[in-house]
Parts: C-alpha cells; sequence; structure tokens
C-alpha cells in the first residue's frame, strides 16, 4: 500500500516567486518582586507587526490626548487621579485584534538558577545568566523557526549592563537559525537595541501589562489600591479577550529552565494562555 505525504501548507509568495517576510516587533521590559522571601525575574514584551505597532502608537496616544497623560506610563505610579486613563491604555491593548504579549517567569530562589553557570571560566554570570535566560524568552515568544519570519527586538535599556550582551543574545538567536535553514539564511533579528521607556510607548505598554500580569500568575496581593483597580481590570480584560482571531493567546507565560533541560519545539504555537 502506497504512502501518501502529508503536504506542507504553501507559503505565500508575491508576484516574483518570493516568500513573504512578516515584519515582527517585540518590545519588552522585565519586573523583578519578592513573594514570601522568593525572588523572581520576570520579563515580557508586547508582540505586534510593523503595521501593528502604528495602530498601536495612534490608539495610544489618542488615550494620551482625551486624559492629559504626559507622564510615562510605569506600573509603579497608577494612580487614582489617572486611574481611567490607565485603563484605556490596557484597553488598547486588548482591543487590538492581533498585539500580543509574552511573559517569562524566572525564580531567582531557586537552585537550578543559582547553580546555573554559564561560563565555565568562572567570570561574571550575572549578564551571562540573563543573556541566556533573554535567549529562551525569544525562542519561547517567537514560537516555530520560520524562514519568513522577520523580529525587530526593543529592550528597556538597563537590563544588561552593556549593550553588546543584547547583541549576543541576537548573535546566538541568529546562529539557531542558521542551523536549522543554512548558513546564507539572512539574521531573523536584524536589529536589536535598548530604548529608554521615558521615549517608547509600547515599552510603557508592556510595562503595565507585565505589573499586572505578574501579580495575576503569582497571585499577589496589591496594597496600592489604584493599582489593584487596575488588575481588577487587567482580569476582566484577559478574561474577555483570551485569543487573538488566529487563535493564539492573548497572554502567554513560560517559566524558565536550565538550558540542558530545555526542549525548543519548533513546531508549536507560541506559550499557552495565562489568564
Amino acid at each position: 500500500m502506497q504512502r501518501t505525504r502529508k503536504k506542507r501548507a504553501p507559503l505565500t509568495k508575491t508576484l516574483d516567486g518570493r516568500n513573504v517576510i512578516t515584519e515582527y516587533e517585540l518590545y519588552s521590559d522585565e519586573r523583578e518582586t519578592t513573594l514570601a522571601d522568593v525572588r523572581y525575574l520576570f520579563l515580557g514584551g508586547v508582540i505586534c507587526t510593523d503595521r501593528g505597532r502604528q495602530r498601536l502608537l495612534a490608539a495610544l496616544r489618542a488615550v494620551r490626548s482625551i486624559h492629559a497623560l504626559g507622564a510615562e506610563m510605569k506600573w509603579g505610579r497608577v494612580s487614582s487621579r489617572h486611574l481611567d486613563g490607565y485603563r484605556d491604555y490596557l484597553r488598547v491593548f486588548f482591543s487590538d485584534p492581533h498585539a500580543r504579549f509574552s511573559m517569562f517567569q524566572i525564580n531567582q530562589s531557586a537552585k537550578m538558577w543559582n547553580s546555573f553557570l554559564p561560563r565555565l571560566d568562572g567570570g561574571p554570570r550575572r549578564d551571562d545568566r540573563l543573556a541566556s535566560a533573554f535567549h529562551q524568552f525569544l525562542l519561547v515568544t517567537f514560537g516555530p523557526l520560520r524562514d519568513t519570519k522577520r523580529w525587530t527586538i526593543y529592550h528597556d535599556s538597563g537590563f544588561f549592563s552593556k549593550d553588546r550582551v543584547l547583541k549576543n543574545v541576537e548573535f546566538r538567536f541568529n546562529r539557531t537559525y542558521k542551523r536549522a535553514f543554512g548558513p546564507k539564511t539572512s539574521r531573523i533579528i536584524r536589529f536589536s537595541r535598548s530604548l529608554d521607556s521615558k521615549a517608547a510607548e509600547l515599552i510603557q505598554l508592556a510595562d503595565l501589562l507585565l505589573g499586572a500580569a505578574s501579580c495575576d500568575a503569582l497571585a499577589a496581593s496589591v496594597e496600592s489600591v489604584p493599582r489593584r483597580g487596575l488588575l481588577e481590570e487587567y482580569r476582566s480584560l484577559a478574561g474577555r479577550y483570551s485569543r487573538t482571531p488566529r487563535g493564539f493567546p492573548k497572554i502567554g507565560m513560560v517559566e524558565w529552565v536550565s538550558p540542558d533541560t530545555f526542549n525548543y519545539d519548533a513546531t508549536r504555537r507560541p506559550t499557552s494562555a495565562c489568564t
């Protein structure tokens, strides 16, 4: 009996036969918190296309104008006076059909994290461990390997001690793709640099989402009444908008594991919903 091969879905092509490249962007931030003497580090990022960025920015700036929000939007600055504006800021993300948020949780008190030695020469470990964790965060955020995707990564400045560390992450990630698609593959991450959150609207949005999503994931109590109100708004929105029209989770979360035990599934969809 002759077996029939399962055909792959054809790639979208331009009129001249070339594959269509989709440009994705990730605007990420980090947050450290302690709960019951356990230290956590969260990485989180807003995912959109280049067109989605324009759509999000236009809506966020409209919210700023309506509510007269001139200061930097941050989880730690949520106030009763501007709570309605902060709520509308979050609603921009959840009402956008395609924008997503990916979150990565690291238990910094765990033995696995503290015994992790990225360098065998005993050199400085903080940046090396963070670079390795950030690389894993990118892999689980981007999902399946595709040579038709291109990513631009923007991260809040200050996470790494030097920008060159982020460049090393870029090199490591592109090497992963070259191993999959061959040495002639163009860079998947073609450019990455740190941004000052004060001048980056989407990193401010990532900060708000990260603050609410991390508190929700840890079931942490929030003493601030305004922040508690924003957390309730986040939970309500996350419950209503759990998936994008294409079936991707609106909010996803994955926990860090040691690279020795990390199994990257190049065929699966992004992270499971965390609502």
